[in-house]
């Protein structure tokens, strides 16, 4: 009893509106500790560093932190290096506010990850310290001080790899790829009015935070003492042209197939329609477990008996030339999502 218990509370605590709080608390509490040998004017840019620096993946924390290090870093040498030129006060000081804050915000525009630096050079430029020097070194200081307790805490405290979460939403854009197919067979034979476009959204929204893991993957791959191995790039383009692919499926959906079609071809439809949702759960299943794939023999051999009934059907004739298109047609579309499924399977594979 206490397993399964301990299961479910574990990922709960993994759920990001849960997870997240809990690890920015954590970096708070660090910075605060480790910057109270400053000032309390200093430690509170380390405390208020760690409170941003959280992101949804160790990588994507640990990007976040070195990007705000270095804009920090960056920002504070502009102001420091235009307050010796203008001056701190009158004219001077809005000149250096200006010129710094224009030449950030461009630096910021090409490389989003440096825009911390905005603040620094604000500040800085507006109310520097006594020992301009000194006063900068220090709230680069607490700064790195406060983003690297949030990495810590990213490590330390329920961590979660972007390599993992990439796969979870890969798998989920597979499963509902799955259901999908299902739905517009539905459709096609008349099983089904509408299409309610829920899976389909799923779909695209599942891809679109994949991609944004991947980005952060690829930090944690260059993070050599987390010992993580390269992950196959091509995984996630290839799922990004299965759905691509799905919408011959939708289009030909549309229109439900007769009735005469109906009864000769409803079954091996939705066999066929069947067996591509559970292929794709399987790939689902391996590609979030992180286990080899498995081979697409059964969905070949479903679609290769409707393949035949197709063309001896447009062969012997008896078809009106709207049902033998409209067959040709999902024939084909079936085709594609085969073909797009077997290369799925091959990167699947080799990852």
């Amino acid at each position: 009893m206490k397993a399964p218990a301990l299961k479910r509370i574990r990922t709960h605590l993994r759920k990001d509106e849960v997870r997240i709080p809990i690890q920015t608390a954590s970096a708070v509490f660090m910075a605060y500790f480790a910057t109270r040998f400053m000032g309390t004017e200093d430690a509170s840019w380390g405390v208020f560093s760690a409170l941003f620096v959280v992101q949804a993946s160790i990588g994507g924390t640990i990007g976040a932190a070195l990007g705000r290090i270095a804009g920090a870093a960056l920002g504070a040498i502009i102001a420091v290096a235009l307050v010796i030129l203008f001056g701190s006060e009158g004219w001077g000081t809005l000149l250096a506010l200006l010129a710094g804050v224009g030449f950030m915000s461009f630096l910021a525009a090409k490389w989003p990850v440096l825009a911390y630096g905005l603040v620094t050079v604000a500040i800085i430029a507006v109310a520097p310290d006594f020992y301009l020097v000194e006063g900068a070194l220090r709230k680069v200081l607490a700064i790195a001080i406060g983003s690297s307790c949030g990495m810590v805490a990213a490590f330390a405290v329920l961590p979660v790899l972007a390599r993992r979460t990439e796969q979870e939403y890969l798998a989920m854009a597979l499963r509902n790829c799955g259901a999908y197919v299902m739905e517009c067979t539905a459709c096609l034979v008349r099983d089904k009015q509408d299409k309610d476009r829920k899976a389909q959204d799923t779909i695209q929204s599942s891809i679109r935070q994949a991609r944004l893991m991947a980005r952060e993957a690829r930090i944690e791959e260059k993070t050599r003492a987390m010992g993580l191995s390269p992950f196959s790039q091509a995984l996630l383009p290839e799922i990004e042209r299965f759905a691509y692919t799905l919408t011959l499926v939708d289009r030909f959906s549309d229109k439900p197939i007769s009735d005469a079609l109906r009864h000769d071809n409803k079954k091996a439809l939705l066999e066929l329609a069947g067996t591509v949702r559970n292929c794709l759960e399987k790939i689902a299943d391996a590609i979030e477990a992180g286990k080899e794939c498995e081979e697409i023999d059964e969905v070949k051999k479903i679609y290769g008996t409707f393949e035949k009934r197709v063309d001896d059907s447009v062969k012997h004739g008896g078809l009106s030339m709207e049902d033998e298109e409209h067959m040709v047609s999902i024939k084909s579309a079936y085709g594609s999502v085969l073909s797009n499924l077997a290369e799925l399977v091959r990167q699947a594979r080799n990852r």
